[in-house]
């Protein structure tokens, strides 16, 4: 099924052509050299290829979480109805096939905001300790200068050469398994700075099934972001 989308041609000095789909758009990288002639040729010959991803892209963009009232939420592995609960305590629980957001005067940006809150929260009682655990463990917990929980567009995880361990607190909406994976890798990274065999050889050697747990994020992952 043939889809309209916009198309921007973004010209540098690299050697090969490359297609980057987002939601209705499509971005084409090409080097300083190629002809008008060139991209066209190559956007028709990867036709089929690009309106399958956006395709795919769409139903993602559809599937995003968003904190109102009816809406679903992918939470634990588990798609769950968000229910607005109005009341004078603000709390958040799981009840059955129900996902209540109880608060005063209760609105979707009310609701946003305490939800951020609870995940953070959750994020500060599992995360940081289980991540130094796991440090302590591997014998590096004296290489970790900082723990920071942060929102961030993509990553879900970051280390850095100075030893900041930064994870995005919207994992807390994944299940414990993909969860400890994430915590596994960037711990991980103290020892190996790099992707290296040397360094998936340690992830597999304290969490098993991190392959299994990578396919599953990134089948799953653009549920989380709000």
């Amino acid at each position: 099924m043939s889809e309209s989308f916009s198309c921007e041609v973004l010209r540098s000095k690299r050697k090969t052509l490359a297609l980057y789909v987002k939601p209705g758009k499509l971005t084409v990288r090409v080097p300083l050299s190629a002809s008008k002639t060139e991209v066209e040729d190559f956007v028709h010959s990867n036709r089929a290829w690009i309106e399958n991803r956006l395709s795919e892209e769409s139903a993602r963009q559809r599937e995003r979480l968003v904190v109102e009232h009816g809406r679903r939420i992918f939470y634990r592995a588990r798609e769950l109805e968000i229910v607005f609960r109005q009341g004078g305590k603000q709390r958040i629980r799981t009840d059955g096939n129900r996902f209540i957001i109880q608060g005063h005067r209760l609105t979707p940006a009310k609701a946003r905001e305490q939800l951020e809150d609870f995940l953070i929260d959750k994020a500060s009682h599992y995360i940081v300790p289980r991540a130094r655990g796991l440090a302590r463990y591997l014998g590096v917990e004296h290489k970790i200068s900082q723990i920071k929980l942060r929102k961030t567009k993509s990553k879900w995880g970051h280390c850095t050469s100075q030893g900041v361990l930064q994870y995005n607190w919207l994992i807390m909406l994944a299940p414990h398994s993909i969860i400890d994976y994430m915590i596994a890798h960037e711990v991980c990274h103290l020892i190996h700075m790099d992707h290296s065999k040397r360094f998936w050889l340690l992830v597999n050697s304290v969490c098993p099934k991190h392959e299994q747990y990578i396919r599953w994020l990134k089948e799953h992952e653009h549920r989380f972001w709000f």
